[in-house]
């Protein structure tokens, strides 16, 4: 089956990050797999090629255009697949084209947005299928009672990453993960605060800072040299933009992170302290379903609150028992890798395709 995957941009982001992963999975299962998009810089284009993936793309100014519609001829999808916001109106012009069906896969809260091509009329009217993995996503979309199928279809974790053991204490290793935005970074902000007393506590700590964020990397980047000068040492890392994070979660002793970055490394058998602009705090077998439903601090703060003051002690505490926290580790990875296979996503896909060939918008 031949499989095109819209992308506006491919930068490093979420939507990228998802189809790196459920289009590898699709690429090893024997199928034909694409992603169209935009240039806009160094992002996933490299992964992709590596992984099987056939990329399209060029710059342009609009998100769509002639090249893109060649293309998308020439390679004759059976399906297209997108997010419902800045790749969609690529998407649906290309089904338009192709006559290909359009799967539709939410990995944000549904908006509700009054943008041409891209709100809920046009979702509905354009879309064959819509899916997500989050259950409040889920509900949300059937809250909308349209005449589109839902069927969950997970990300899957065993794509990339594997359960590691722990790496040895000293040093330790902490490292942050994830994009820095306003919206992730006020916990960060709240370690590099209080620096002195990390390091009174773990005199062989350092912090690794992993991911892009525009003019925000540069303020980071200013702010760890001002530390790692005031303490001696250079024990602060801005690392940046990476497009395999792996190496860096195995080499580290703990994890604050989000969203799939946390589900990756939680996986990957690391302690994780979930947060965002919110705090869960330290994700054990006994909060694991609710982390998975606040998908690890990134949505509702039903789940979470603002008390960054609980950064300091969750730290110390897993430090403090590093080593005996092996049996909670290892539920917590096995947990995830059952629930976040690439079999189970492969068993949503089926659904997904079985369903479209009797849908009524493919009935002609």
């Amino acid at each position: 089956m031949r499989i095109l995957f819209c992308s506006d941009a491919l930068l490093i982001d979420g939507v990228t990050s998802y189809i790196l992963n459920v289009g590898t999975a699709l690429k090893r299962a024997g199928h034909d797999v694409a992603v169209m998009g935009r240039w806009a810089g160094r992002g996933f284009q490299a992964r992709y090629r590596q992984e099987g993936l056939k990329v399209i793309t060029c710059p342009s100014v609009s998100v769509g255009n002639m090249y893109f519609d060649f293309m998308a001829k020439r390679f004759r999808p059976d399906v297209i697949m997108s997010d419902p916001r800045r790749s969609f109106p690529l998407a649906t012009r290309i089904k338009q084209i192709t006559g290909a069906p359009l799967i539709t896969y939410f990995l944000d809260p549904v908006a509700k947005t009054d943008r041409k091509g891209r709100d809920i009329p046009s979702l509905v009217k354009y879309s064959d299928t819509w899916t997500a993995f989050e259950p409040d996503i889920l509900s949300q979309l059937h809250e909308l009672n349209a005449n589109v199928p839902i069927v969950k279809m997970i990300r899957p974790l065993d794509v990339f990453f594997a359960p590691s053991e722990l790496p040895d204490i000293h040093p330790f290793n902490i490292l942050c993960f994830g994009r820095l935005s306003r919206y992730k970074t006020p916990g960060i902000f709240h370690m590099l605060d209080n620096i002195k007393a990390i390091q009174d506590h773990i005199p062989d700590f350092s912090i690794n800072i992993l991911g892009g964020g525009g003019w925000r990397l540069y303020k980071f980047k200013a702010l760890a040299h001002k530390l790692n000068k005031s303490l001696g040492r250079k024990c602060v890392n801005i690392i940046g933009t990476q497009d395999n994070p792996r190496p860096y979660i195995e080499k580290a002793n703990i994890v604050f992170a989000s969203a799939t970055s946390a589900m990756e490394a939680a996986y990957s058998f690391r302690p994780v302290v979930a947060m965002c602009s919110y705090y869960f705090g330290q994700v054990r077998p006994g909060n694991l379903d609710v982390a998975v439903r606040s998908y690890f601090s990134e949505r509702s703060p039903y789940y979470k609150h603002k008390n960054f003051a609980e950064i300091l002690p969750d730290l110390f505490r897993i430090y403090d028992n590093y080593g005996s926290m092996n049996d909670d580790l290892h539920e917590i990875s096995s947990r995830l890798g059952n629930s976040f296979s690439v079999v189970k996503m492969m068993k949503g896909f089926d659904e997904i395709m079985s369903g479209i060939q009797w849908h009524p918008k493919n009935s002609a």
